[in-house]
């Protein structure tokens, strides 16, 4: 579930846009006494099919191993950053607060109060220096508070400007566990820009990942792909996105002498941000 969580949070970009005539002027960054309130929810269904002899095959059904397996999950995550009065020096407090954090099962992933501190700039992407957690071990605060960060350091883009029906890419890195192993996969996400109103500017989304490596820990056969698609709806005059749609498809076949697996998967992201003055 941990790594879940990472994932769920490594996958969600923030981008920031303002409005020059027919002319938007891409920027990235947060804004002083701004609260940014966030509710996400995500959704996933994985399939896997165990492959291999029907001796190994029995041997799993009594364990009580159903093949394929199926599994449903979903969760919901509520946020809340908070930025602060801008210092002499130009940087402004920010604090990330979890004020909701359960899944399927009713169980809380992130506790409530959980609270992330640090600085940023209207340049400058939060850098986060501590974090606050009454019921969380130090192992997974230091983790949580790392993949955060990264995440601050994938989405810190050029400023462009686009006309409508232009477009741009973003090369991520992902690690996927699968069967106890790590797998390295790069995400190719390009945004074009659909429309620009007086206060929004609408973007579709086009995923593909692909397999970095066809050979895993040096004795697994691996083929991976898939892609997603899905809507940024971005509020122009507070430079953030409101809204975040994405709906993924993936395929792994892993294969050894002996033994395979099939595994198929289908995720759906909603993100949504509500903007206020701090």
């Amino acid at each position: 579930m941990k790594n879940n969580i990472l994932f769920i949070l490594i996958l969600f970009p923030i981008f920031n846009f303002a409005q020059t005539g027919q002319v938007l002027d891409f920027k990235i960054g947060y804004a002083p006494q701004t609260v940014y309130t966030q509710i996400l929810e995500q959704s996933s269904e994985t399939e896997l099919h165990y492959i291999g002899s029907d001796e190994l095959l029995e041997k799993l059904k009594n364990k009580g191993v159903a093949n394929p397996t199926l599994a449903k999950t979903f969760s919901i995550m509520e946020s809340v950053c908070k930025t602060g009065k801008t210092a002499k020096d130009g940087n402004f407090p920010v604090t990330i607060e979890f004020n909701k954090s359960t899944n399927s099962e009713n169980k809380i992933i992130i506790p409530d109060g959980t609270i992330l501190y640090g600085i940023a700039s209207t340049s400058t992407m939060p850098k986060l220096d501590s974090i606050i957690s009454k019921d969380l071990d130090e192992s997974f605060k230091s983790t949580l508070l790392s993949t955060i960060q990264s995440m601050f350091s994938q989405i810190a883009l050029p400023e462009k400007k686009m006309k409508i029906g232009e477009s741009f890419s973003q090369e991520t890195p992902l690690k996927i566990p699968i069967a106890g192993l790590s797998m390295d996969m790069q995400i190719t996400t390009i945004y074009k820009l659909i429309s620009v109103t007086n206060q929004t500017a609408n973007f579709d989304i086009d995923q593909k990942y692909v397999l970095d490596v066809a050979m895993l820990d040096g004795k697994y056969n691996i083929n991976a792909e898939g892609g997603g698609n899905g809507k940024l709806l971005y509020d122009i005059p507070n430079h953030f996105a409101t809204q975040f749609k994405l709906d993924i498809g993936l395929t792994f076949d892993l294969k050894q002498e002996t033994f395979g697996l099939k595994v198929k998967s289908n995720s759906n992201f909603n993100q949504t941000i509500h903007i206020s003055k701090n």
